[in-house]
Formats: C-alpha cells, structure tokens, sequence
C-alpha cells in the first residue's frame, strides 16, 4: 500500500487475513465451483485496483455494479474500495428510470455489468456521459463489443501492491436508499464503518473462525455487507447464493455445514411453511438472524421449537451501516420464561457500541414509556447523503442520526417501533400512527395486508384512511371494515374511510409506496 494507512479501512482487513490466515477460504460459490483464498483476494484485489488506474481512473472516482447476487459483486465490494474508489451498490430491480436517477447522481466512470443487466446498460449508455468504461461479467458470447471481461482485467493485471494511501474516513461505498419517500438518496459508508459493521457482526452472530457464514440478502442491501464484513473480520469463509431458493438453501446447509448469517424476515417465514423443511440436516446452524421486519411471538415459537434457541432480530438501517438495535436468544427465551410478549414485539436494545435515544419534537429525551423519534449515535453512523446537503442536515445532526423511527422505550432498555414519523396522521389534533391501526386490519382474517394513510379532510385535518387487500375468496365491505376495528382502538383511530383494491403499489424493494396512495385517494373525505 502507500506510505500510510490507517487500522480501520478495508485494505488492512485484507492484509491482515493474508497475514494471518493466507490460504483459508475467503470466498465460496454455493452453485459452483469457484473458491478463493484470502491470498487469492489480495492478488485479485491489487489486480483489478492496477486494471482500474491504468484505464485513467482516480483515487475517489466511483465504479457502480449492475448485477444479481454473485461471486463477481462479492470481490468488487472488496476490490473497488481497496483501490481507494468508491463503490456504488445498485439495486437490480430497479426500473430503468430508477437505476437512471441512481446512476446520474453518482456519476460512475466505470460500471460492472452482469449478462442479464447488459439491455438495462445500453439503454441508459447514453445517459450517463461518466461512465467511459463497461466491465462485463457472464456468459462469453453475450458480451458487448468494445466492452471489458471482468476476469481477463484480473488475468492481464500487474499485483503489484497499489501506491495509494487509504484512510478510515474516506468513502468505501455509496448505498442508495429505497427512495419510498422520493428519489434515491446515496449513503456516504466509509472504511470505518464497514471494519465497524464487521466487529459488530461478528460479536452478536457469535461468529468465529469456525462459523461458515451464508450470504443470501441481496448485495444492494445493508443487510449482506453487514454479514460479508462481518465473516471478513473473523476470516471466516462466506458462502455466496447467487439467489434465494427454500431448498437450494436448506441443502447447501447440509453440504457445507453452514453455521449461521443473515435472513430476510420473509426467508424465516418460507422455511418454517415449506413441505421439507424437515427433510434436510441442518444441525450445523448455531446462530440464525433476521431483519427488515418483526415476527409475532407464535413464529419465534415454531422455530425455536424446529431448531432450537438459535434465532435473533436485527434492526437497523443503511445509514448505521448496520445494526442500530438486536433482540437476541436470550432476549427470546427470557420472553418466553416470562410470559412477555412485550420483548418480542420489541426490536430489542442498542447494540454494543451504538447509544439510542427516544426524543420529543424538541430533542428533548421522553420519560420511559413515552413515545417520541428514535435517534442514535456511534461509530456505525455514515457521513450522510452524497450530494444532499439540505437532507443530510435534516438527519444527521451532531453525532447523532435521526431515525424518522417513531419508538418507546421501556425501563429495561427494550425499544419498540410504533411508526414511521413521516407517516403519522394528525386527524383533530390527534396523532396517530398507521403500524397501530393495521396490525387491527391484519387481525382480520379476511385482509390479506393493509396500508393506512392521511387523507386531507376539511374539518379534522387528515382522515384515517385504510386501503385494504383482501384474501383469495374473503369478501367484506369498507363499512364492514370500519365496524371491525371499533372498540379495538381510540374512536378516532378508526378508519373513516376505506378502499379495498386488487394490490398495493411497491418500490423495487418491495415496500409500500405510500405517496402513490396518497395521490390516488388523496382527494378529500366527508
């Protein structure tokens, strides 16, 4: 490396484990054949680094990637930091328009393609005058003339050591959050927050030199650098799924004696339904963690009963580079022995490392048991939004990054997520929260999921609206609906007007697009 560096960045990461660990495997394809040594990584890393800056690329110009899942992304999350660029995630499923308004703000000299992705590529060509160079990875006759091979880059390169100095606070990647609320918003994540990420990971996943650690979130996501970090710091191997598959992944477990990683909430839920979820040993799981949502107490249950006390929930979010709070094991079984479903419909507490605070309006702390916006500090917080200066001071103020969560917490620490702040109804000078009334809708047996939201209304301000999608074959009316939830909640929480619709809309990600409601039922209530 160059002249100097500090401890927290990706690259002493790297050398590290070469220093310690040099022929352990770093990096393994579930679906294939292809394995790489931490050796293997810092040769391939300095590699693509020399291809990079012999192609005229400069310290801090960004590289974007345009790929599903695979082993290629899982190097470049390396290999492009490690150079002293910045790597931008984008998320595949993104619309053309979407990727489009992601790619125009980071302004990418090069952009990594997968096969599939090269149509996207080409449309959007032309619309992105940064991106002067096109690396392509995938299938050989599909790729573009004039394009780049990822792996000949690599093959060609010198490994000569990079003459650049890395320093902890410089930007590694730029993550896009969902923009449910508006456009896409880049997350500033620097090297100390990734070397950050992984410390924390690897303590509360319990991870050691034995864990073989899976990596099935989507790489655009917070979540699967959380867990790729998290086996780096460790020099445990990561065992990279190129897609999510119930049985591809309970029998890659078999076979590789997977130890634990992370779940999206919903993966919790299709492994605990599906018909052979019995059918495969999986006794090499020690530690199984979820995020993106809670699970009601009857789930914790069924797993633990299938596989025992091995089960957490993470929360957090794309600017703590992480986890901000975890519910773990032991938080579960104290639920359990205790008859509190309290805890388990709680997100858990501040991870180590990270201090939480339940604000008022004024950020002024409320007495425990109030409600008021959740905001934290620690080494996990980002720099904030690329190029957004008027939103990065919105959020990130001081030290301290503030949520939007709208959260109590309880005299034992245990914070529990009300709603969104951005999503509250003031309906009579009342405020109410959307999660309160739809966990009353989602009781009903006939709706199948539910979106409450604000609708302006003349004499109350905001109506409570609820739009609501129901079973295959349920049927029940808007005034139906409106009866049911009376007497579960305060009259004034009680939907006054409902709609019941063929879907929901959703962004890439697959959360609600509330504003699309807004605008579709947006006109006034009586």
């Amino acid at each position: 490396m160059g002249t100097e560096m500090t401890f927290n960045t990706i690259p002493t990461l790297i050398n590290r484990n070469v220093m310690l660990y040099p022929d352990r495997v770093a990096i393994k394809e579930v679906e294939g054949n292809r394995e790489y040594s931490f050796t293997d990584v810092k040769d391939r890393a300095n590699r693509m680094g020399n291809a990079l800056y012999g192609l005229g690329l400069k310290k801090g110009d960004r590289v974007a990637i345009l790929s599903q899942n695979s082993v290629e992304y899982t190097e470049a999350s390396f290999y492009v930091p490690n150079a002293g660029f910045i790597f931008v995630v984008c998320n595949f499923r993104l619309a053309a328009p979407e990727m489009l308004a992601v790619l125009t703000d980071s302004e990418p000299t090069a952009l990594i393609v997968q096969d599939q992705f090269v149509g996207m590529a080409q449309q959007l060509k032309d619309s992105v005058p940064s991106a002067k160079h096109f690396i392509y990875f995938g299938a050989p006759d599909k790729k573009p003339e004039g394009w780049l091979d990822f792996e000949e880059m690599i093959q060609k390169a010198s490994p000569a050591e990079l003459a650049v100095d890395i320093f902890e606070d410089e930007i590694a990647m730029l993550m896009y959050t969902s923009g449910t609320t508006g456009l896409p918003k880049g997350v500033m994540q620097t090297h100390a927050n990734f070397v950050h990420a992984g410390r924390v990971c690897s303590r509360l996943n319990f991870l050691d030199l034995d864990s073989h650690v899976f990596i099935i979130c989507p790489l655009y996501h917070i979540t699967a650098h959380y867990t790729l970090f998290g086996a780096f710091y460790v020099s445990a191997p990561s065992y990279v799924f190129t897609k999510w598959d119930v049985d591809l992944f309970l029998s890659s477990t078999e076979k590789f004696k997977l130890t634990g990683g992370m779940l999206a909430t919903p993966m919790v839920m299709m492994i605990l339904d599906s018909p052979n979820h019995k059918k495969y040993d999986v006794s090499s799981w020690k530690h199984i963690w979820f995020a993106g949502a809670g699970i009601i107490p009857a789930v914790y249950k069924k797993f633990i009963d299938t596989y025992g006390n091995i089960l957490g929930e993470h929360h957090g979010t794309t600017e703590t580079t992480g986890v901000t709070t975890n519910l773990g094991p032991r938080d579960i079984q104290d639920a359990f022995d205790r008859g509190d479903n309290n805890i388990l419909e709680s997100c858990g507490r501040a991870s180590f490392d990270m201090e939480a605070l339940i604000v008022d309006e004024n950020g002024k702390p409320v007495p425990k048991g109030g409600v008021g916006e959740l905001i934290v500090r620690g080494p996990g917080v980002t720099l904030g939004y690329w190029r957004k200066e008027p939103e990065t001071k919105k959020a990130f103020r001081g030290e301290w990054f503030h949520t939007e969560d709208v959260c109590s917490i309880d005299s034992f620490g245990y914070i529990r997520i009300i709603d969104r702040l951005k999503d509250m109804i003031i309906t009579g000078g009342e405020n109410v929260y959307p999660a309160e009334i739809e966990k009353v809708l989602h009781s009903n047996p006939a709706i199948k999921e539910s979106c409450v939201i604000g609708t302006p209304h003349p004499t109350w301000g905001e109506a409570v609206t609820a739009v609501c999608v129901l079973n295959e074959g349920a049927t029940i009316t808007p005034a139906e609906v409106t009866e049911f939830c009376k007497g579960k909640i305060a009259g004034y929480k009680v939907p006054r007007v409902v709609h019941i619709v063929p879907s929901l809309p959703r962004n890439a990600a697959g959360k609600i697009l509330k504003r699309e409601l807004r605008e579709q039922f947006g006109g006034g209530a009586k």
